[in-house]
C-alpha cells in the first residue's frame, strides 16, 4: 500500500489523446528497492518486502504508474495503479491522485483481487518543508487517513488513522537518508483508541504499539 503524494487529471488527458501528440515532452522512470519491513501507516505489515516501479511523467503535472511489491503476509503479492495531476507555483504544492491496491490473495472474503475493489483518492500540500496528506476511502468503507510532515536532516511524519469502525491510532515516523541509496525509518504508535462494538469483533485487534525499525535500500537501475 504504497503512500502516494501525487494527483487525478491524468485520465481525462489518457482519454481525450492529448498525451499522444506531446509524448517528447514525456518520460518514464524505473525504480527498485527491498525493505526490512513493509511499514505502512506505522504498521508492520509482514516482513521485509521487495518492490518496483514504472512511472509516466508529463511536464504538465500529470502522470500515471504501476507499484508492485512482494505484499504481506496477509494479502500476498500487492500491484498498485495510479494516476494524479500535481502543480507548484511561489513554493506552494497541490497534488491529486487515485490509486487502487490489487492483491493476488484479496482483502477478505469478499474481495478476489481485482483493480478497483480498494481504491483512495489522496490530496496532497506542500509548503516548503512542510506537508499535508489527506487519504479518503472510495468504496463502502468509511475510513479516512492523514499526515503532517517536515521534510529537513531526519524526516518527521505525524499520521492519525481512522477506520471508520470503531479504532483510531496516532503514530509518528522519523526517516534519516544514511546515504543516496540507503535509508533508516523509525516509528511509533504514539495513542489508540477502540470501542467496545470493535474490540468484540474476535476478527479485529489493536494495533500493536511497538517500536518499529526498517532499512529501505534503492537498487540502481539503469
Amino acid at each position: 500500500m504504497k503512500t502516494l503524494s501525487k494527483a487525478v487529471a491524468m485520465a481525462s488527458l489518457l482519454s481525450a489523446g492529448v498525451m499522444g501528440a506531446q509524448v517528447a515532452n514525456a518520460e518514464v522512470e524505473y525504480s527498485a528497492g527491498i525493505a526490512t519491513t513493509y511499514l505502512w501507516r506505522g504498521t508492520d505489515l509482514g516482513g521485509a518486502a521487495f518492490s518496483a516501479a514504472a512511472d509516466y511523467s508529463h511536464e504538465s503535472g500529470a502522470y500515471a504508474g504501476l507499484w508492485a511489491s512482494s505484499g504481506d503476509t496477509a494479502a500476498g503479492t500487492e500491484y498498485d495503479l495510479y494516476v494524479g495531476y500535481g502543480l507548484e507555483a511561489g513554493g506552494v504544492s497541490v497534488d491529486l491522485s487515485v490509486v487502487t491496491y490489487t492483491y493476488n490473495q484479496g482483502l477478505g472474503p469478499d474481495t478476489n483481487g481485482s483493480p478497483g475493489e480498494f481504491s483512495e483518492a489522496i490530496l496532497s500540500l506542500g509548503f516548503g518543508d512542510a506537508s499535508f496528506t489527506y487519504i479518503d476511502n472510495l468504496g463502502d468503507d468509511d475510513y479516512s487517513y492523514m499526515t503532517l510532515g517536515y521534510s529537513s536532516v531526519v524526516d518527521v511524519t505525524l499520521g492519525y488513522s481512522d477506520n471508520g469502525v470503531g479504532q483510531e491510532y496516532t503514530h509518528i515516523d522519523f526517516g534519516y537518508a544514511l546515504t543516496d541509496e540507503l535509508s533508516l525509518t523509525v516509528s511509533k504508535v504514539l495513542d489508540q483508541t477502540t470501542t467496545a462494538a470493535y474490540l468484540a469483533d474476535p476478527e479485529n485487534s489493536l494495533v500493536d504499539e511497538d517500536t518499529i525499525v526498517s532499512f529501505s535500500y534503492t537498487l540502481p537501475i539503469k
